[in-house]
């Protein structure tokens, strides 16, 4: 069970990540996660005044008796009628649903790359083998649902970890297509449309670029806007964590998948 609390710095104890703020002639010390308190230390001067959610359960932490910091709401500077604004959440959540439901072409994609063998893998390079996407117009009406085998280059049999962990053949890799096809694919709806593409995680923009490398081809992500869906996730409700991808999706359908598949397309 959680609690709002706020006040204005009373003290800052560094080397245990906690703060405390005074009320009514008491002083009260709330104690951060490492993360936490190195993401917002720089705020933490004389002078601020904190909003805070906190739990309610108290414990004795190096001698002081503290609360956790569940997350911080707001971060301000009192100055008359015109306080000063350094963080405040519901902005960024404001902003968040802004890019979330921004009217513009979007393509939801999602890539499952090729997997070392269990041993004698020092010199193996992943390439991406599966494409899949989701396509939509301004007014989110899917215009294409795209899956698609991509055939390695490097390592052009597949291991027995990918084919047990991906669930694929060797016959839907022989028969897909080459990354070049996707390639031209892909840049001909950027020129087309500009969506803005939406990921889950950081990975799927990395491996594109060490594709278009590998291939010697001129890279397009630069150009194209990517919004990290997992990024917005965490900073939309404070989690401290990553959430996968399947547990966010059983979260919010209203459908219940007991098995992740590792499926392109199902994931886009």
């Amino acid at each position: 069970m959680d609690e709002f609390v706020n006040g204005m710095l009373h003290g800052v104890y560094v080397s245990k990540r906690v703060i405390a703020i005074k009320k009514k002639r008491k002083v009260y010390f709330y104690y951060m996660s490492k993360g936490m308190f190195r993401s917002f230390m720089m705020y933490f001067t004389p002078g601020m005044y904190v909003f805070l959610n906190v739990s309610r359960r108290q414990r004795i932490y190096k001698g002081i008796l503290v609360q956790n910091v569940v997350s911080i709401e707001k971060i301000l500077k009192p100055r008359k009628n015109h306080p000063v604004i350094y963080y405040d959440v519901s902005i960024i959540k404001s902003g968040i649903k802004k890019i979330v439901n921004e009217p513009r072409y979007k393509i939801f994609i999602d890539f499952e790359m090729s997997m070392p063998p269990y041993t004698n893998y020092e010199n193996f390079v992943s390439e991406i083998i599966q494409v899949g996407y989701v396509f939509t117009d301004p007014s989110g009406k899917i215009i294409e649902e795209y899956r698609s085998y991509i055939k390695p280059i490097l390592f052009p049999e597949l291991t027995k970890r990918a084919i047990k962990f991906l669930h694929i053949s060797q016959e839907d890799l022989d028969n897909g297509i080459s990354y070049v096809e996707f390639y031209n694919r892909f840049i001909d709806i950027f020129h087309k449309y500009d969506p803005i593409i939406y990921v889950w995680g950081s990975n799927d923009q990395l491996e594109l670029n060490k594709m278009n490398k590998l291939y010697k081809l001129k890279s397009f992500t630069k150009r194209m806007r990517f919004i990290n869906l997992l990024k917005l996730h965490k900073n939309y409700f404070g989690l401290k964590n990553d959430m996968g991808l399947f547990n966010a999706y059983n979260i919010y359908s209203e459908i219940d998948l007991n098995n992740q598949k590792h499926d392109a397309m199902e994931d886009a």
